[in-house]
């Protein structure tokens, strides 16, 4: 098989909560084989309906970014590649920051996964530095994609920041 192939067909068991199947996949394991083209098959209809569940959700737009809270609707391990599938899209402008956010599964915490759109603006990393520097909390990734967790309670905290950080205009000299 094509190595992209076998390589979605980990990737999925394991956001679907399957890592073990996954594992015994790649051990050549034959009872697994079925198992992990279910579990492909099922994350494939994750996405589309995680995609529909975002397009028809209401957004917080701004100039050139748009902040998806999904909440509960949409699981954290998937969330990341939900808002990297927009982001490759032509849905927005070059340059938009496209912002996702879910609740972990324990309901707890806040997954937040951040994307440009295009390959040029604005430094995602610092931004979510400094969001997340300023009201807690845990983040990584580069500029064109970055990612953080923070504590539910947070929720309107880091959107009111992150919206400040992100209507910051940025002059060139």
């Amino acid at each position: 098989e094509d190595a992209r192939e076998l390589s979605a067909k980990i990737n999925a068991a394991s956001r679907l909560g399957e890592p073990y199947s996954a594992i015994l996949f790649c051990l050549e394991e034959q009872k697994s084989t079925k198992k992990v083209e279910s579990l492909y098959v099922k994350y494939k209809q994750t996405l589309i309906l995680g995609l529909n569940e975002l397009k028809e959700m209401n957004k917080i737009v701004g100039k050139n970014y748009v902040i998806m809270n999904a909440e509960d609707k949409i699981k954290d391990t998937i969330i990341g590649t939900l808002i990297s599938i927009i982001s490759s899209s032509s849905v927005y402008e070059d340059g938009t920051v496209i912002v996702g956010m879910t609740h972990d599964k324990e309901n707890k915490k806040i997954k937040i996964s951040a994307r440009l759109s295009g390959r040029n603006g604005r430094n995602l990393r610092s931004i979510l530095e400094r969001v997340i520097t300023k009201i807690g909390g845990e983040f990584g990734g580069h500029a064109q994609a970055a990612g953080a967790v923070i504590e539910k309670d947070k929720e309107q905290d880091f959107i009111d920041e992150l919206k400040q950080n992100l209507e910051i205009e940025i002059v060139k000299i």
